[in-house]
């Protein structure tokens, strides 16, 4: 059949090529024509597919792949797209379903075992994800981005090595991938890695200048060691670059506050009043306008205006926050009640020593360590590794049993993941500190799993504690973004800990923070006495290390040596938050 002396597949050919040309107009302009003389012309009816999903028009796009199966029920790549259409479309259960029956009919389709997995990272079913992921690249051991999605499922999963080498293999083959940079930059800063972070993030800077991600991960990272200066330009880029993007001014006042003037205050409310603003901006707009009103010493304003920012934040991630809570009042009190670990008479690995210093966040948790760290003996600092609040509940889900297992292959496999880390030395006699707050939950797995584990706990006057953490945006701390949530949370801890240590009186060293900043000689002799390490007067000038690093909230104040808090600054707090604890005889 011909049309002004052209076959059909000669106008389809021109179609296709004014779509590679990006002539989208032109190629959808020949399609119709040639649907007009013959209507189930599949290639022309793909091809408009195409381009409604270029366009992102993925309803129109549906429309066309379903219009396909109808002429060919079994086309893979009509099915593949369809599935993509409803990813896009938000309908996730009929893009999985969709790409399953792909794989029922040609199991190596590499788009759809990429897209089945990538589909399930997003909706953090880890363990799927990482299977169809796994089965990409090992059907195509070149595709760039399959490697970078299974690098995000291993740093998601904590699986530190193999994330690694997923984004070396993702960058090997594909340079321009600016998520793989930056994500290895996140993984570089969360073993510690800071030189290997910051070349990260540079590089993606270096293919996107204006790549707002990156400015603000290496402003975080330059802080972490230090350098505040780098931080403050690097916050300063990504404003630059994001004017509107209220998360950078609040993180720059941090390091900056003369920015905290009436302009910038003007500028906040008039992106807060703006209709279209997201969450995120929400949050951290009252954030700010709280750091005004506490300056002003407006403390009832200032407590209005940080309850609606956390509110915010924790809806900008309402699904993992509300989980992350369920986990911690809920889930976590079954496996304290019911996690079991096997006694034997296996000696392995029993010269590990762990240091676990645990607590509520803002009690002096990162001023001990440093102190530790600091003496004549040398010990790897470890900050929050989450290793055991992440090994744990992840071995129930793959023992489905709350029974662990044997306590020498706990204790192998803990101890393995701990020298990934590059915390574990022969010359430091396998002795290294570990951070996790959290890690009180899990006590009396601990004592069974590392038996010559040392443990403290901080105690911190608790309005100093509890107004601290709610003045600082801990972000990844789901309780930490409600009022009654933290009274809820610091209730647990006390029932839990003051329960342990009835029991257990010798195995865990109470450390008083107001004690320690009023007699800092005193405290650190008796802290280090208990772990049987040298005192040295280095343990009390730790400030001094230039290789001095923190990734939390008490990043400046380390800095600055020892030095007595004003309690007082919080006493004004009481009479608002009495209402949230006039249940807990703790507060009262």
């Amino acid at each position: 059949m011909k049309k002004n002396n052209k076959t059909l597949k000669e106008d389809f050919n021109e179609a296709l090529k004014n779509y590679n040309d990006q002539n989208f107009k032109n190629a959808e302009v020949i399609c119709y024509k040639i649907l007009s003389i013959d209507e189930n012309h599949k290639d022309s009816i793909n091809l408009l597919g195409l381009i409604a999903a270029v366009s992102k028009n993925f309803d129109k796009a549906k429309e066309s792949m379903i219009r396909i199966l109808k002429l060919e029920p079994k086309n893979t790549s009509a099915l593949n797209n369809l599935g993509t259409a409803y990813k896009e479309l938000g309908k996730i259960e009929e893009a999985i379903n969709t790409f399953k029956k792909v794989l029922e009919l040609d199991p190596k389709h590499v788009n759809a075992n990429y897209n089945l997995g990538s589909t399930y990272y997003l909706l953090k079913e880890f363990k799927n994800a990482k299977k169809y992921l796994q089965k990409t690249v090992v059907l195509q051991n070149n595709y760039a981005l399959a490697f970078a999605n299974l690098a995000n499922v291993h740093a998601d999963l904590k699986e530190h090595k193999e994330a690694l080498s997923c984004y070396q293999r993702a960058i090997e083959l594909n340079p321009n991938i600016l998520m793989a940079h930056n994500n290895l930059g996140l993984l570089y800063r969360e073993i510690n890695d800071f030189p290997n972070a910051i070349k990260s993030y540079l590089n993606a800077i270096a293919l996107k200048p204006d790549y707002t991600n990156s400015h603000h991960n290496l402003a975080l990272t330059y802080k972490d060691i230090g350098e505040f200066s780098k931080s403050i330009q690097s916050h300063e880029n990504s404003i630059k670059f994001e004017p509107q993007n209220l998360m950078h001014y609040h993180f720059l006042s941090e390091l900056k506050k003369e920015i905290l003037d009436s302009d910038l205050k003007d500028k906040v409310e008039k992106i807060l009043f703006k209709e279209k603003i997201n969450l995120r901006n929400l949050a951290y707009g009252n954030y700010l306008l709280a750091k005004y009103e506490r300056k002003a010493k407006n403390y009832e304003k200032e407590l209005s205006y940080l309850i609606e920012g956390h509110k915010n934040f924790f809806n900008s991630q309402k699904k993992k926050f509300e989980l992350n809570n369920k986990y911690c009042f809920d889930d976590v009190h079954q496996i304290m009640e019911g996690g079991k670990i096997t006694k034997t008479n296996m000696k392995d690995n029993l010269k590990v020593r762990p240091i676990f210093i645990v607590g509520l966040p803002r009690t002096g948790t990162t001023l001990v360590e440093r102190i530790i760290s600091s003496g004549k003996k040398f010990i790897p600092i470890g900050e929050e590794t989450g290793v055991i609040g992440h090994y744990i509940p992840k071995k129930i889900l793959e023992k489905e049993s709350l029974n662990l297992g044997k306590d020498y292959e706990i204790r192998n496999e803990i101890t393995n993941i701990y020298k990934d880390r590059g915390l574990l030395f022969e010359k430091y006699d396998y002795t290294f500190t570990d951070k996790s707050l959290d890690n009180f939950f899990y006590l009396e797995l601990i004592n069974q799993i590392f038996p010559n584990a040392k443990i403290i706990n901080c105690r911190r006057n608790v309005l100093s504690s509890m107004m601290s953490i709610f003045q600082n945006n801990l972000t990844s701390l789901a309780w930490t973004h409600s009022i009654d949530n933290i009274f809820r949370y610091f209730d647990n801890y006390f029932n839990i800990i003051d329960n342990y240590i009835s029991v257990n009186p010798n195995l865990v060293y109470e450390l008083n923070f107001e004690k320690l900043i009023n007699n800092p000689e005193n405290e650190s002799k008796n802290l280090m006495e208990f772990c049987e390490l040298p005192w040295d007067k280095k343990c009390l000038e730790f400030y001094k290390r230039k290789d001095l690093f923190s990734k939390t909230a008490s990043n400046t104040q380390i800095r600055e040596g020892i030095y007595k808090h004003s309690e007082d600054k919080y006493v004004p707090y009481k009479k608002l938050l009495n209402k949230y604890g006039k249940k807990y005889s703790w507060f009262n």
